[in-house]
């Protein structure tokens, strides 16, 4: 259930080249207000306030101009019947009729599955269209769903694999079901221990053309690009590779405007606010600035086989747009950006 938290968080009307975004902590204790320069490349808090509850995920309605937080208490809730296993992860279809449930540990074993709700208009979580368990997948940490197309996608906590599922019509109702046969990505390249890494988090960029991932060991960040069809979701190739030093568990969160394919990373316990984007080395956002040495924590890693449609894809770079760090050892939530 949602709490409301504040309402006009920001003008309506902003400079173009500055976006804004909140992110909360899971403690309750503060809600914070950043904006990011596109031109300067900075990462600024603009205030800290008391927040009302537990900010460990956040959600903006349509008109962004209201921010809700996940709190205990508030408004009505709905509440499915009880799913055994360890339920932690949700993406809508692009409908927004199906609701898609990952359970991390359906049985004894780790075996994932996904259990997929029918929405309504008026929903109450108990229309179940079905589960099904995906083959050779564990440990999945976290599912979203192409913004258009019939596929969702997850990472594994474990196995550091990217993986994407085809979603296939059941009925006239449009109930939706994962296939049983994913593909499957490495998101990790060969030079690392695998073993020392776990992945945590995924997010599509608004363009629909970028699909980010973020694996982390306990002194090292890697956060990988894919290419994407923008209309069919495929994944074409891993576009560019970076990382950085530094501990703790990061949360990805796109941004809502399409320029620049631009990700947030909220980082606990170490309080970061950090800002990527991808920059294709064509005309545009970003692609006439240097690497500054502010941004200097950001190190490239190389990317090889990179093919599209049978020939070679543009070179691509991941480019740092700033961070900010917000307290020293403080527990954040998922940010949401406002503009």
């Amino acid at each position: 259930m949602f709490g409301l938290i504040i309402v006009s968080l920001f003008a309506t009307v902003v400079h173009p080249l500055t976006h804004h975004l909140a992110v909360g902590t899971i403690d309750g204790q503060a809600l914070y207000s950043l904006e990011t320069d596109d031109v300067a490349r900075r990462v600024y808090m603009i205030q800290a306030r008391d927040a009302a509850g537990a900010s460990s995920s956040l959600a903006l309605d349509v008109c962004a101009h209201v921010l809700f937080g996940l709190t205990s208490d508030g408004f009505t809730t709905l509440r499915s019947k009880e799913i055994v296993g360890d339920v932690h992860s949700l993406a809508w279809s692009p409908t927004g009729r199906n609701l898609h449930a990952l359970n991390s540990r359906s049985s004894a074993s780790s075996t994932t599955s996904i259990t997929n709700f029918r929405i309504a208009e008026d929903p109450n979580l108990e229309d179940i269209a079905g589960t099904d368990i995906l083959a050779n997948v564990t440990s999945a940490s976290q599912i979203v769903s192409h913004p258009t197309s019939d596929l969702v996608y997850l990472v594994t906590k474990d196995t550091n694999e990217l993986v994407t599922l085809p979603l296939q019509q059941m009925n006239m109702r449009l109930r939706h079901r994962a296939t049983a046969s994913p593909s499957r990505y490495r998101l990790l390249p060969s030079s690392l221990d695998a073993t020392q890494f776990h992945t945590s988090s995924l997010a599509i960029t608004s363009s629909k053309n970028t699909l980010w991932t973020l694996s982390q060991s306990q002194n090292q960040a890697v956060i990988t690009a894919f290419s994407l069809n923008a209309t069919t979701g495929e994944v074409l190739n891993v576009a560019a590779r970076a990382s950085w030093q530094g501990a703790g568990e990061g949360q990805l969160t796109a941004a809502p405007f399409a320029a620049g394919e631009v990700v947030a990373i909220t980082n606990s316990p170490m309080g970061y606010i950090t800002v990527l984007g991808l920059e294709q080395n064509l005309a545009g956002f970003a692609s006439e600035f240097g690497q500054s040495s502010e941004h200097d924590y950001l190190k490239a890693m190389p990317v090889t086989g990179l093919k599209r449609d049978g020939m070679d894809a543009a070179a691509a770079r991941i480019q740092s747009y700033g961070r900010a760090i917000l307290d020293d050892f403080i527990g954040l939530g998922e940010s949401v950006w406002i503009d």
